[in-house]
């Protein structure tokens, strides 16, 4: 697909489309490992999901995820093909007009990196972004290579990798303390990151027999620097046309001197519930995200 996007920068949308759903169909039937796990976390998302939307929507995950990577493809291309819409304008005017620090807690939903770099420039203050390694050396060099054009195209964007041995805490609670903004995705757990395993509420408030794994890391540093922390989503809502959505801080317990990691768990994991009630079918996390309560 990319070498097709390369080769005909202007082909037509039908032939797109049907390059894109074969593409997609072959990944599908290979990725096994990642096929169960996105059913697994879209029936905890779901509880009345049957088997035959399990299955579907699952493959609408990994069209959705083969979607937004050539949109970011064509981008990266020069090509002026992606719109943007803004939800929640007041409170990216807030982040944007505070002198202050302030984490935005991020998903892998929609074109999240594509809006890391637009929205940089947005802020007029350099944002801060984390990364994990990818899988395999190849990717991790591929990756790379995009996002050292992204920083000479975006000069307010700045990436950091999440590497074994190279103190990137102390770093970022540096960047903190002198009022930078940082943007750490929040959602899920891969290789050596410490998480945090937080339950999950019905609607009566009962706590279920499933807690949700997220990563420790964002909430270490957000009860380190106690700055505000702002939920941002990011979806696409149709063809080549993404919606950035910001949602006001998560409201601590006031009752406390020093919020702990746990204070911006909870209502950052009940936020981020009740989001991908209604966009699970965007939402790019390909290992089970959660667990068995025990305490149940």
């Amino acid at each position: 697909m990319l070498w097709a996007v390369r080769s005909f920068p202007k082909m037509p949308y039908a032939v797109e489309w049907f390059l894109m759903n074969a593409s997609v169909w072959v990944i599908f039937l290979l990725a096994g490992e990642q096929r169960r796990a996105i059913r697994f976390n879209l029936k905890h998302i779901h509880d009345d999901i049957s088997l035959a939307e399990g299955y579907w929507w699952t493959f609408c995950v990994f069209r959705n995820f083969g979607w937004t990577y050539l949109d970011s493809m064509r981008a990266r291309m020069g090509q002026k093909s992606i719109t943007w819409e803004l939800d929640g304008e007041e409170v990216f005017n807030e982040i944007r007009n505070s002198n202050e620090s302030a984490i935005l807690f991020t998903t892998h939903t929609g074109n999240y990196d594509l809006a890391a770099c637009l929205f940089a420039s947005e802020f007029g203050r350099i944002l801060h972004t984390v990364r994990v390694p990818e899988r395999t050396e190849k990717l991790q060099k591929l990756r790379e290579r995009e996002f050292e054009a992204d920083m000479e195209r975006y000069p307010f964007f700045r990436t950091h990798y999440n590497k074994p041995g190279n103190m990137l805490g102390v770093e970022l609670a540096r960047l903190l303390s002198e009022g930078e903004l940082l943007a750490l995705q929040c959602d899920r757990v891969i290789g050596d990151v410490v998480e945090m395993d937080i339950p999950l509420h019905g609607e009566n408030e009962e706590e279920s027999e499933w807690l949700m794994r997220i990563p420790k890391g964002p909430m270490t540093l957000a009860s380190f620097a106690k700055c505000p922390c702002y939920p941002l989503y990011v979806v696409r809502d149709r063809h080549r046309h993404y919606r950035v959505i910001f949602k006001p801080a998560l409201k601590l317990d006031s009752s406390r001197r020093r919020p702990r990691e746990i204070d911006y768990a909870n209502p950052w994991v009940a936020g981020l519930r009740e989001f991908l009630v209604h966009h699970s079918q965007q939402w790019f996390v390909f290992e089970k995200a959660f667990i068995q309560n025990d305490d149940c």
